[in-house]
């Protein structure tokens, strides 16, 4: 119960920062990596300062990022005209957007939790299941939050002491599990969509629910 509430405690703090910057600027596509990852960062910290486990500030966190944009992209898409061109833009930046949302969120959990030592790779892995899973409540490609969780994983562990590929790793394998909860067929698509090379970093999926056995590194 109180893993919960720390859930929705910190998910609302980064919700209603996200929605402050957005609307502070007036576009969607101006709610930068940097902005979400700040705004998560100090809520994430603060958070875990009263205690809080790493995962479930990185779940509130990622949960929260998504949920912001999905709600003012959602609000963008209401005020414009419905015609075809305009629903397909919105469409794109609702997707632009919640990826920077996953990617933002990765990036915050970590640096918020760089001070609980070892709990790194649980911060990011974490924070990819919340965002593929929250992805996919509000409607949106859960492929596009799942590979801004692992380019937010990458760009992070380059100030941690965690390896680009291990990041990479922990991110791609909460994602494609978030997926395999939500349907065989989102796992594999968010599998081909994280496996192979992000950013010059080879990214593995280390997961079981496939059928596989993890491979040990």
């Amino acid at each position: 119960e109180e893993v919960m509430r720390d859930e929705r405690e910190i998910g609302q703090r980064v919700k209603s920062g996200i929605i402050g910057a957005i609307r502070g600027t007036g576009e969607i596509t101006t709610a930068t990596i940097g902005t979400i990852a700040d705004v998560v960062q100090s809520a994430v910290k603060e958070t875990a300062d009263t205690g809080a486990t790493v995962g479930s500030v990185a779940v509130g966190a990622a949960k929260g990022a998504i949920s912001a944009v999905g709600e003012v992209g959602g609000t963008a898409a209401d005020t414009t005209e419905h015609t075809v061109s305009r629903a397909a833009q919105s469409a794109s930046k609702m997707g632009v957007s919640v990826g920077n949302a996953a990617k933002g969120a990765v990036i915050g959990s970590l640096r918020g939790t760089a001070e609980m030592s070892g709990e790194s790779a649980k911060a990011i892995s974490s924070a990819a299941h919340a965002a593929v899973t929250e992805a996919s409540h509000i409607g949106a490609d859960v492929t596009t939050a799942a590979v801004g969780a692992v380019e937010g994983a990458i760009t992070a562990a380059k100030g941690s002491a965690l390896t680009a590929e291990d990041a990479a790793a922990a991110a791609a394998t909460g994602a494609v599990d978030a997926a395999a909860d939500i349907g065989e067929a989102a796992a594999t698509r968010v599998r081909r969509a994280v496996e192979g090379s992000i950013k010059g970093v080879k990214v593995v999926v280390r997961t079981a629910t496939d059928g596989h056995q993890p491979t040990a590194s």
